[in-house]
């Protein structure tokens, strides 16, 4: 076995397909593998239903450097599957992590909730103030500003309003007097919300916008501040107090919170909603399922046309749960698809689609939906299902390779699947960038590599492109993953993989991360990003 590992690690390197085709030889042929027998069960998306986490997931690492950590994010990964791991690893931060020395004010602790807040997860923090209990002044400041943000603003402001301890930081008490004058604003009292922006400067706030409408209430919209660059939820809800806000305008320059807020906002027109969603949907701030109750609010339109793309996905959605006939939903379903993927959501909205045919079967009618069903199927985390597709046709046999890659309980790939797959690379039906990406996804994950794909590979060049990161994070990845120190090992994989995450990685990149991930006790995330990264690229039976 060794052999094999060295020819694998030959190909990658470039050495001759010769090389390789020798080393395999010297090693012999692989023991016939075991039947697959495929259990009844749901294996969910890393983010809906996941793997527990290390206990000891911060060892490695202390509070300054994750504190330091949480305040360099702005958003969730772009990758669904590295922001299902990102979201995990926010809400496992502790306000004391294990190993790590209190800080003063619970540094830690108040970082991960402005993280959260910025990423437009606000769901999840009023989550983390419930896990601890919401004691304190500061959870209770930030149960009102949550508050404010999402609408609720008589609840925020009772709250504020209420008794409430000394802040452990100027930056809160600026948050806490801007906040109190917003409430004296929305009650009337222009002069108490001059004061609280007069003192909301004196402990350093620097939220022009907000500051500057508080001292200007009574001037309207014509007295108000330009626009920022990036609008704020809570700048947003400022704005509000002046007169109507232009929504397509905020829109341009929302912040994820903001997104969010907008597309739960059902007194805005349909346009806005969906144009919200899609941005937080792309950003990953909101889950597909959120998104779908808001296609949801739009008509069925039977028409297909929507001048705007993002409605025009919605308009396919809902189109698609109102039809039933198999004809007419497969072409819903592909063109929805193809859409999805131009517009960079095709996993999430694959995600989107998985309820809607869980109780479907093969069948004779049913063929013309096979393909794309596997696919949503597979996304879906319905892997059982996926198969049954899968094996519905033998033009379909290559898509069992990958739902057994995309399986962290398949210790093989069934050989119909690996069969199939390495008779379109000798037909050339797969790229070369393909090819390369699937030997080292197989050879990452410790899967044995067919020859047959290996030679294919070693005929084509090994693309070069793709995002690598700065010299040593490699090796950091590696040697944090040898240690187990599953908390640093995650960062750092985020960071190999890049903004476009495992599909727009360099080879490299990609076969080291999944390597380390696999390594310090992560399999199925390795076997989610995989998936990821290979889906886009899956030669379908068109031969795209």
């Amino acid at each position: 076995m060794a052999g094999l590992a060295r020819a694998r690690r030959s190909l990658l390197a470039g050495v001759s397909l010769g090389a390789v085709v020798m080393a395999a030889q010297a090693w012999g042929q692989s023991p016939p593998e075991e039947p697959f027998a495929p259990v009844n069960r749901r294996i969910e998306s890393s983010d809906l239903s996941p793997v527990q986490l290390p206990p000891d997931l911060w060892r490695g690492l202390d509070a300054g450097a994750i504190t330091k950590w949480l305040a360099a994010q702005t958003a969730p990964p772009r990758s669904p599957g590295l922001a299902g791991l990102w979201r995990r690893l926010m809400l496992a931060v502790e306000e004391a992590p294990p190993a790590a020395a209190p800080q003063p004010g619970n540094e830690v602790g108040l970082a991960r909730l402005e993280a959260l807040y910025r990423s437009g997860l606000v769901s999840e923090i009023g989550e983390v103030l419930a896990k601890r209990g919401a004691a304190g002044a500061a959870a209770q400041l930030w149960h009102a500003r949550i508050d404010i943000g999402l609408g609720a603003r008589e609840k925020g402001c009772k709250t504020l309003a209420g008794p409430m301890a000394s802040l452990p930081s100027k930056a809160l008490r600026a948050e806490k007097q801007l906040l109190s004058g917003y409430c004296a604003a929305v009650a009337g009292d222009t002069r108490a919300a001059a004061l609280a922006a007069s003192l909301a400067r004196e402990e350093g706030s620097t939220s022009e916008l907000a500051l500057g409408i508080l001292g200007s209430l009574d001037g309207g919209v014509d007295n108000r501040p330009p626009l920022p660059d990036r609008l704020s939820l809570i700048d947003y809800r400022f704005l509000e107090l002046t007169g109507p806000v232009d929504s397509d305008r905020a829109l341009k320059e929302a912040e994820p919170a903001l997104l969010v807020a907008l597309a739960g906002n059902t007194a805005l027109a349909a346009k806005v909603q969906v144009a919200a969603a899609e941005a937080a949907l792309r950003l990953n701030a909101m889950p597909p399922e959120a998104v779908a109750k808001v296609y949801r609010r739009l008509p069925a339109s039977k028409s297909g046309a929507a001048p705007d793309r993002a409605l025009k996905r919605a308009q396919l959605f809902r189109d698609l749960e109102e039809t039933q006939t198999p004809a007419v939903r497969a072409r819903l379903t592909r063109t929805l698809l193809d859409e999805a993927r131009r517009a960079g959501v095709l996993l999430q909205t694959a995600r989107m689609l998985a309820p809607a045919f869980s109780n479907l079967w093969p069948g004779p009618d049913m063929g013309v939906m096979a393909e794309s069903l596997v696919q949503i199927a597979l996304v879906g985390g319905q892997l059982d299902l996926a198969r049954r597709w899968a094996e519905s046709a033998v033009s379909l046999q290559h898509w069992l390779a990958l739902i057994d890659i995309a399986d962290p309980q398949a210790r093989h790939v069934q050989q119909a699947g690996l069969l199939s797959l390495a008779d379109l690379a000798k037909r050339g039906r797969i790229s070369p960038t393909a090819l390369h990406r699937v030997v080292t996804v197989l050879d990452a994950l410790g899967i044995d590599v067919p020859l047959g794909l290996w030679e294919a590979a070693g005929r084509v060049p090994q693309p070069t492109g793709g995002h690598l990161p700065p010299t040593g994070v490699l090796g950091e990845l590696a040697q944090a993953s040898e240690q187990k120190q599953a908390g640093r090992t995650i960062i750092l994989a985020i960071e190999a993989l890049g903004t476009d995450g495992p599909d727009g990685a360099n080879i490299l990149a990609l076969g080291d991360t999944l390597k380390a991930l696999k390594r310090a006790g992560l399999e199925a995330d390795a076997r989610h990003l995989a998936l990821e990264a290979l889906l886009a690229i899956w030669p379908g039976t068109s031969g795209s």
